[in-house]
């Protein structure tokens, strides 16, 4: 497969910050993988450079396993181009499996393609960047580079002591679709990492509940002269209605913190009948059954002032749950002392927003932890990759990989 090594031979001339071996690995890794043009779109399929970029993957840890002469290691790239990669044990104390999760693809909502890595220096650190005519992918390319790194480096250090080991790359998870296919008899550990957090130092310990409710009224229409008689059916009006019943304080734009929100978000009108998608974002489950004791008050409030319009949920999904209800009790504690060990100050953070951890979490699979990677400006053409903060997250993940085989 070809990829841009152009852009490494710019290092000299730019006077790149002295790098480690394992950023020297990890940038050579990172531009073959964003050369890959692997943008996710919005239907159900997955794209020819996603597959693409799950060879590439499949290839490496093939290299992987044969440099390091080793035996065991499980490969799976399924249909639906889903790469699980499982390396056994080499403790015999029995130990919590842990789960290291990323993403193949890159978001649609920016311009790609053709996307050429330029490597270049921000602050004495060595970066990865484009021209600013497209975006770089580092969303999620610095993931799935970091977990290649900590592949490479289990399979090559046989002193490094682990327990059973479960990595997923994922496809479709920038438009929403990362654990559709989820295999859980390949992917089901007890302890998950996901390597697809923004900047240097942020880890999210939990994150929205995202449920997705979408309403059609479907009206009749009649002279409004005679609309008594013939039983106007105004779904336009039902619609507003149906809007109108949320209090103003439970918008997003009221929300902050782990504030959650009621938001239609989406009015569509076609002939005599109007359909309204809702956004329903909270972190806390309380505030979950308010909001849903309050859908189901605004449809019945509708029902009783609109006899003659239908009203029919057309959906109603939970598209990815808050990591924290299933967390593992001792996740946190092994983040905090990993960092300690490596001197690295680490934020703990609420997301307002989702990962792939909490989509398998939607999917009854435990949640987890999104770890920094070193990505920054996601999803624009301002996008670039941090390699030094990218190597900080490789060292933190691990000391976790390390610290596991001491659970009970």
């Amino acid at each position: 497969m070809k990829y841009n090594l152009v852009a490494l031979t710019l290092l000299a001339s730019l006077g790149v910050a002295a790098q480690s071996q394992v950023q020297k690995s990890m940038l050579d890794t990172f531009v073959k993988y964003a050369s890959i043009d692997s943008q996710s779109n919005y239907d159900s399929i997955c794209t020819q450079g996603q597959h693409d970029m799950a060879l590439a993957l499949k290839a490496d840890v093939k290299d992987a396993v044969a440099k390091a002469k080793t035996s065991g290691v499980k490969i799976e790239l399924s249909d639906a181009n889903y790469l699980y990669v499982t390396i056994p044990a080499n403790v015999k104390a029995a130990c919590p499996t842990m789960g290291i999760s990323c993403h193949i693809d890159v978001t649609p909502e920016a311009p790609g393609g053709n996307i050429t890595p330029i490597v270049d220096t921000r602050n004495d650190h060595t970066i990865v960047r484009t021209d600013g005519t497209t975006l770089l992918g580092a969303d999620d390319k610095c993931g799935c580079t970091i977990a290649m790194q900590l592949i490479r480096t289990i399979l090559s250090d046989k002193s490094i002591k682990h327990g059973n080991l479960q990595f997923a790359f994922c496809p479709n998870e920038d438009v929403g679709r990362a654990a559709d296919a989820i295999d859980a008899k390949l992917f089901s550990p007890d302890i998950l990492f996901d390597l697809d957090g923004p900047e240097g130092n942020v880890v999210t310990k939990s994150n929205f509940t995202a449920r997705g409710f979408n309403v059609k009224f479907i009206g009749s229409e009649a002279h409004p002269g005679n609309a008594k008689a013939q039983k106007l059916g105004d779904a336009t009006a039902a619609a507003a209605a149906f809007i109108s019943y949320f209090p103003v304080e439970s918008r997003p734009e009221n929300s902050e913190g782990t504030q959650g929100y009621i938001h239609p978000w989406s009015f569509d009108k076609g002939g005599a009948d109007v359909t309204v998608q809702t956004r329903v974002r909270y972190f806390d489950k309380s505030e979950g059954e308010l909001f849903d004791r309050m859908l189901a008050g605004a449809i019945a409030d509708v029902e009783r002032k609109f006899p003659n319009v239908k009203v029919e949920i057309i959906y109603d999904n939970l598209q990815y749950e808050n990591v924290a209800y299933t967390l593992h009790p001792q996740a946190q504690r092994l983040v905090e002392t990993a960092a300690a060990k490596i001197g690295k100050d680490i934020t703990f953070a609420d997301e307002r927003g989702g990962t792939t951890a909490s989509m398998f979490a939607a999917k009854g699979l435990k949640g987890g932890m999104c770890v920094f990677t070193g990505q920054h400006d996601i999803h624009s053409t301002r996008e670039y990759a941090d390699l030094q903060e990218m190597e900080e997250a490789y060292s933190l993940m691990l000391e976790i990989i390390k610290q596991v085989p001491t659970l009970k």
